[in-house]
């Protein structure tokens, strides 16, 4: 480098004479040496680079040259010539104490607007945390981290019915499927089998302890791709044997004292095909987000049988672990056929679905999968973030609505030199220190408010202050702080000093519009959740009142086990001459839902594509159909006086139309499978909802049979309790041993519909939440005008207005911003209201009425908050009101 400076002066530095026209120093380079380098060497440094620059570009070239000063550049970054950056630490420190005291006395100052705004942030602060918690938990159910977790697909089995196709929900397959599929299908690696119905339930002993436990069956790679939390036993090696049962920790301390006292203790089953002794080789503890249900597991070869793995005989679940790179939708081409080639004319269809999201993804129409629980998710995430940003909104109004209390404070610091960067940094503080605060008490709200929580939701959610949750909860409040603190920032901070030390507040036309707009917001967004509140609630009351074709009010139902699996009769007649009896009887199949199906029926007219048709059917005794009282179509029931019952059959109405039978009493029912007795028709019964109303009546038949696996009994009104004690007594009379446990009838038709009856619960809350937070909203944006009007609302009253035709010429403008946000979310309330019921084949009519008591309700709502402040706005002191310009 040149030390002399006599090539240095003011003007720019220019080419040489003769130099290259058009060849100019990269100016980045230019930029990046003037950021780092010292002051006093700046000028002399970039006239030696320029200098050089132009002496290579006219003797090389102009790229060479440019190459050459970047060479240069990056060779002056050494410590000697970067500046030395004075540290502002200190200052940032004492700005944030300064900003921080500010906030506080303005609290402490403005109390009545401190608390509505600590309470409305809040509780949305608190309604978000809950809904948190139980979104987290529901996205990651059946999401597990297992070996061969990642890899895991369930295949799903689709059958054609009434000229639609249906799924089975719990994933039963072809029992043989999943070991044709491992041998055929080189992209899986392996396949393993769960057996797994909601019948599989025993009574499980040791010594004089006795208790009935959910039980499965599972083979070989369960645990490679399910979770296995064992507290005692190797999980990979475990029920290698028939004689083997893992049990859960409940199980063991319940029959042991002890989870490890269990280990190698030998214990009784009871159930019908499965009784015998067992050794306990594993203890395991339940998984939280695993949503399969048991309390043993077995070995699958406990299951296996030569006739249960024939192809004619389905229950049992077809799990895969798919090879690394196997492409899901080349893999379902070939499964969507792959039946066809065990049997002709084999319409069924086969696909497979990542096990993680079966879960959320559960629910199926016409064969393909459709979002199931994962709509639920979305809906209160979506309550959420409306809750919440409702809570920002209102932070935003009540600051801007309170401006004029602190517009001469903007103006001092204004003129004595604050720049507007530091207002915008102290009212984002304030905003920021304010959703802090909120979170404290959001906190203490949300775990007052858990158990109830986790009672509507039914799970046992609990707050784990963890690393992720307190990123996730801190992230949420420091967003709110942010969104809250945004706009009142900007607008506080761009007042002009001179009209702000005037006291002056002249809201512009955009700001005005845009606190009305939020306030339209959150009413469109409340009159939502009102709509939904009323739709949901209509549908779940239908769903509870509506003629389902049979009666489910006094019934009871009790496992069928024990002695009492074959000599059942004695003990019915017991239970008959029981005063509050009126009838009893033995089924099998759970109402609604869990009902077994079966196929391959010859019937005459049919065609060769009615093979695969499949009919639901309820084996069970001779008193069934009337007990349950479903209404008799055609012919007759069975009767004890007719013999050849044991092998007739009763179809209900959906069953007629798919067979296309015009007189079907008489009618005969032949089987493919040839060990299978040829069935009678000796009548129709009308259709009766069987399953979930979400699900149309499909083909169906009864038939007697002795193999039921529970009780039914219908009692007397109003002497249930006594009944059911007596019951009891004469059922621990006849099956010593056997804890008799029953379930009304009605309260499994209720438990069928848990999630929609959650889903009013839950929206029915938050829906007020929302009301509450928008009301104190719309009674910021009112206090806010008026203040501005204070002067005019005087000048009217001395001119003669009343106080009432003041507070009405106050309310217009609200009331018509009230109406805007109705008329706004009303096509949006109905297009997600209709969607919603669409999931349900029977379902109520989306009448004008919900939508009219919801508008209704917010304009009252709505009314009595604008009315509580034009009321004290209309009764000001005219005195007070002119004394100043």
């Amino acid at each position: 480098m040149k030390n002399s400076k006599n090539h240095i002066n003011s003007e720019p530095n220019l080419p040489p004479s003769g130099g290259i026209q058009g060849g100019t120093p990269p100016r980045l380079a230019e930029k990046l040496l003037l950021w780092f380098l010292k002051d006093e060497l700046a000028e002399e440094v970039l006239g030696d680079l320029d200098e050089k620059f132009y002496r290579t570009a006219e003797k090389h070239s102009t790229r060479k040259a440019k190459r050459n000063y970047w060479f240069q550049v990056i060779n002056y970054m050494r410590p000697f010539a970067f500046r030395k950056y004075k540290s502002n630490h200190s200052k940032s420190t004492a700005m944030f104490k300064h900003n921080l005291l500010i906030s506080f006395r303005s609290f402490q100052r403005y109390k009545s607007t401190f608390l509505i705004n600590l309470f409305g942030l809040a509780t949305g602060l608190a309604s978000a945390l809950l809904i948190y918690l139980w979104v987290y938990d529901e996205l990651n159910t059946d999401r597990f981290n297992e070996k061969d977790s990642n890899r895991h697909v369930q295949v799903i089995h689709t059958y054609p019915t009434s000229g639609t196709y249906h799924t089975s929900i719990n994933g039963s397959t072809p029992n043989p499927l999943f070991e044709e599929l491992a041998k055929e299908m080189p992209e899986i690696d392996y396949a393993f089998p769960v057996a797994a119905h909601s019948e599989f339930r025993g009574v499980l002993s040791a010594g004089n302890r006795n208790i009935r436990a959910k039980y499965q069956f599972i083979g070989k790679g369960y645990f490679n791709a399910f979770p296995g939390n064992f507290l005692f036993g190797n999980k990979h090696q475990i029920l290698t044997e028939k004689g083997e049962v893992a049990i859960s920790e409940k199980l063991a301390t319940t029959l042991f004292n002890s989870a490890e006292d269990a280990m190698g203790k030998l214990v009784d089953f009871k159930d019908e095909g499965y009784a015998g002794t067992y050794m306990v080789t594993g203890v395991f503890k339940a998984t939280e987000n695993n949503s399969a249900n048991y309390d043993m597991l077995f070995s699958f070869e406990l299951y296996r049988t030569e006739d249960m793995m024939q192809w004619y005989n389905s229950g049992v679940q077809a799990h895969l672990i798919l090879n690394e790179g196997v492409d899901l939708d080349q893999l379902n081409a070939k499964l969507e056929t792959y039946l066809s080639t065990i049997y002709d004319n084999w319409k069924d269809i086969l696909y497979a679905q990542p096990y993680s999201e079966r879960y959320l993804y559960g629910k199926y129409e016409n064969g393909k999968p459709l979002p199931g629980r994962i709509q639920y998710v979305k809906l209160f995430s979506a309550i959420a973030i409306f809750v919440l940003v409702i809570a920002c909104i209102n932070y935003m109004n009540f600051s801007t609505a309170n401006a004029s209390r602190r517009i001469k404070e903007i103006g001092v610091k204004k003129a004595i030199g604050a720049s507007r960067k530091a207002l915008v940094y102290q009212y984002f503080g304030e905003s920021v220190s304010m959703a802090l605060l909120s979170l404290l008490l959001a906190i203490g709200i949300a775990m007052f408010l858990l158990p109830q929580f986790n009672s509507i939701t039914g799970k046992e959610l609990t707050f784990a202050f963890s690393g992720r949750f307190m990123m996730a909860i801190l992230s949420i409040t420091l967003l709110t702080g942010i969104l809250s603190g945004v706009y009142p920032a900007l607008m506080l901070s761009g007042f002009n000093p001179v009209v702000a030390l005037k006291g002056k507040l002249k809201g512009t036309g955009g700001s005005i519009w845009l606190r009305k707009g939020l306030v339209i917001f959150q009413f469109a967004v409340s009159f939502i959740l009102i709509v939904s509140v009323l739709v949901v609630y209509k549908q779940v009351e239908y769903i509870q009142t509506t003629n389902l074709g049979y009666d489910r009010e006094h019934i009871i139902t009790f496992p069928k086990e024990g002695k009492l699996k074959t000599d059942f009769e004695p003990f019915l007649t017991t239970l008959r001459n029981i005063p509050g009896v009126v009838n009893a009887s033995q089924m099998s199949g759970n109402i609604p839902g869990d009902i077994a199906y079966s196929q391959g029926y010859k019937w005459e007219g049919m065609t060769d594509d009615d093979k695969s048709l499949r009919f639901y059917q309820i084996r069970g005794g001779y008193e069934l159909i009337d007990l349950l009282g479903i209404e008799l179509k055609d012919g007759r029931t069975f009767s004890r006086e007719f013999p050849t019952d044991v092998d007739a059959i009763i179809l209900n109405e959906a069953a007629v139309e798919m067979t296309q039978l015009e007189n079907p009493v008489g009618q005969k029912f032949g089987n493919y499978n040839p060990r299978a007795k040829t069935k009678e028709v000796i009548g129709v019964v009308k259709d009766f909802h069987f399953q979930s109303l979400q699900e149309k009546v499909r083909p169906f038949f009864f038939s007697i049979s002795d193999n039921g696996r529970k009780f039914i009994v219908k009692l007397k009104a109003g002497t249930e309790r006594e009944t059911i004690d007596k019951i009891e007594s004469a059922y621990t009379s006849f099956n010593e041993g056997y804890p008799f446990e029953f379930r009304f009838l009605d309260d499994d038709y209720q438990a069928a519909y848990a999630a929609e009856e959650r889903v009013t619960a839950l929206t029915k809350y938050f829906a007020g939440i929302a009301i509450t937070i928008s009301c104190l909203g719309l009674l910021a944006l009112t206090a806010f005008s008026t203040q501005r009007r204070f002067k005019e609302i005087a000048i009217r009253k001395v001119l003669g207005s009343t106080s009432t035709a003041i507070a009405r010429l106050l309310s217009q403008e609200f009331v018509i911003l009230v109406l805007l946000a109705i008329l706004i979310a009303l096509p949006i309330s109905y297009y997600f209201m209709r969607n919603w019921l669409d999931s349900f084949a029977y379902r109520i009519e989306l009448k004008p009425l919900y939508f009219i008591l919801g508008g209704v309700l917010m304009m009252v709502v709505a009314w009595l908050t604008i009315a509580s402040q034009t009321a004290k706005s209309a009764k000001v002191n005219i005195t007070e009101s002119l004394r100043s310009e």
